[in-house]
Parts: structure tokens; C-alpha cells; sequence
């Protein structure tokens, strides 16, 4: 494919770091208008996003580093070096929520109601940075041979060994899927009958479709055996994410009945 996309003098500029600058930008525009249309304030998402931008790009940075963290021992002057792909986006699911909650406090904002918000800006910035990964030859599907199979030919691809050998376009499959789950969250987020709805049904749903997308990746990721069962770390978190969001959202929605009962706003996020 494309993972340089222009070449000035001594200047790189690569496709997968203008897709994940496209990225945030187009999470942050995004979130920032649902908030405006909920009444937000503006300029607090700006804000708000400097602390999860930082957060997420520590966070997806850290879990790479640590599932190729021998690579990493022998070669510490790459782990800055995220322009060239190697970013795992639970990492920066993880960091990034923690950022988001430290910018909650910061900001005084309702965390629960302002991430009915986040929740569709996240699928779709994340769905845009996928196209970064297509464009790098990253995060790339196991050999197929399948008609819409796709041949990664440029030797700066990051294909590894299966560079010039037919795979299955996983990036591509991600980012149809996430601007589905896209439109289900603002959907979701239209007709909420309780604050946290749209971020709980994220999770339910992001998790479930990495869990089975994972089974098509042929990049490594580090992997895990439990019960003689091989599955890779982003299997095994989103057999943590999955419960862990479904019990958000029973808690979340309990807790809005309640609200409701006592009189207390309970309207859509």
C-alpha cells in the first residue's frame, strides 16, 4: 500500500500517523458536538482532550512495548517511535479512560452523561485510525484466499513475514464495523434512557467484535493459554471488557430508575 505517503528532503510523512491524527481529530469534532447539542459548554472537549489523547497514546504505546518488550530491551531508541505503527488500542482504551476521568474531575463534568458522548466519537475516530493501519500494511489478517483478499507488495509495509502474500483485509473489516457500531451508538445515545448507556453498550459490543475479529489477525500480539485454549491478549481483555460492561450497564440503568423514581434528571445524555 501506501505507509509513506510524501517524501520532503529529510521529512517522512506517513499514512498511518495522518489517518491516526484524522483520527482524533474526527473523534474530537465528533464528541464535541453531541456535547454542544446536549447543552455542553464549549470548549471543554478541547480540553478535555488533551488529557485523553495523552493518556490513550501512553497507554496503546505501553501494552505494544510490553507484548514485544525483549524487541524493545535490545532496541529502547524505538519505543518512542510510534509514527511507525504499534500502538494496541485496549492500551489506549485503558489510558485513555484514565485521562478521561482525571479530566472529569478537572472539568467538573457528569463522567457518566458525558460518556454517552464519547461513546460513538471513540468507534469512529478508532474506524478512521484502522485506515491508517490498511494504508501502513499494520494490524494485518492471516493468508486467504479469498477474491477481496489484499497483497501488501511495498517492502515498507509492516507485514512482516507476509509481505506479498494474500491476507485477509482486517483493517478494512474493522473500519466497516466500527462506522456500523458508529451509527448504532448515536442511535443508542438519541433514545437513552439512563447516563452511561451508549459507553456500557460500547463496550458490550467493541468487545464482542474484537473477540471474534481476532481469530483472522496474523500479526503478532502476544498470546495467552487458558484452559489449553490459545487466545490472543485482546481476546483475553475482551473477556474482561464484555462482563465488565455488561454489569455497568444493569448498575447504570437500576441507578437511573431510581433517579427517575425520585424525581432527579434522568433525561438522555
Amino acid at each position: 500500500m501506501y505507509p509513506e505517503l510524501l517524501k520532503i528532503g529529510p521529512l517522512t510523512i506517513h499514512t498511518y500517523g495522518v489517518f491516526f491524527t484524522l483520527g482524533i481529530l474526527g473523534a474530537t469534532f465528533l464528541i464535541d458536538y453531541l456535547h454542544r447539542k446536549d447543552g455542553g459548554e464549549p470548549g471543554t472537549v478541547p480540553d478535555v482532550a488533551i488529557f485523553v489523547i495523552v493518556g490513550a497514546i501512553i497507554g496503546a504505546r505501553a501494552l505494544f512495548v510490553f507484548l514485544s518488550l525483549d524487541y524493545y530491551l535490545a532496541n529502547p531508541l524505538q519505543i518512542p517511535m510510534i509514527w511507525r505503527g504499534g500502538l494496541v488500542f485496549y492500551g489506549g482504551l485503558i489510558g485513555g479512560s484514565v485521562g478521561l476521568i482525571i479530566a472529569a474531575r478537572v472539568k467538573g463534568l457528569d463522567l457518566w452523561r458525558f460518556t454517552d458522548n464519547v461513546a460513538p466519537g471513540l468507534a469512529f475516530g478508532h474506524g478512521i485510525g484502522r485506515l491508517g493501519c490498511f494504508f501502513a500494511g499494520g494490524c494485518y489478517g492471516k493468508p486467504t484466499d479469498l477474491p477481496w483478499a489484499v497483497t501488501f507488495t511495498d517492502p515498507r509495509a509492516l507485514t512482516g513475514n507476509f509481505l506479498g502474500v494474500p491476507v485477509h483485509p482486517v483493517q478494512i473489516y474493522s473500519f466497516l464495523l466500527l462506522m456500523i457500531l458508529t451509527v448504532i451508538l448515536l442511535w443508542i445515545r438519541s433514545r437513552s434512557g439512563f447516563h452511561g448507556q451508549a459507553i456500557a453498550a460500547y463496550g458490550m459490543m467493541y468487545g464482542i467484535l474484537r473477540f471474534n475479529m481476532e481469530f483472522l489477525r496474523g500479526d503478532p500480539r502476544g498470546f495467552m493459554v487458558i484452559s489449553g485454549v490459545t487466545l490472543s491478549t485482546s481476546q483475553v481483555i475482551s473477556l474482561i471488557v464484555v462482563p465488565l460492561a455488561i454489569a455497568a450497564y444493569i448498575i447504570l440503568s437500576r441507578r437511573g430508575k431510581i433517579r427517575s423514581t425520585a424525581g432527579l434528571d434522568s433525561s438522555p445524555a
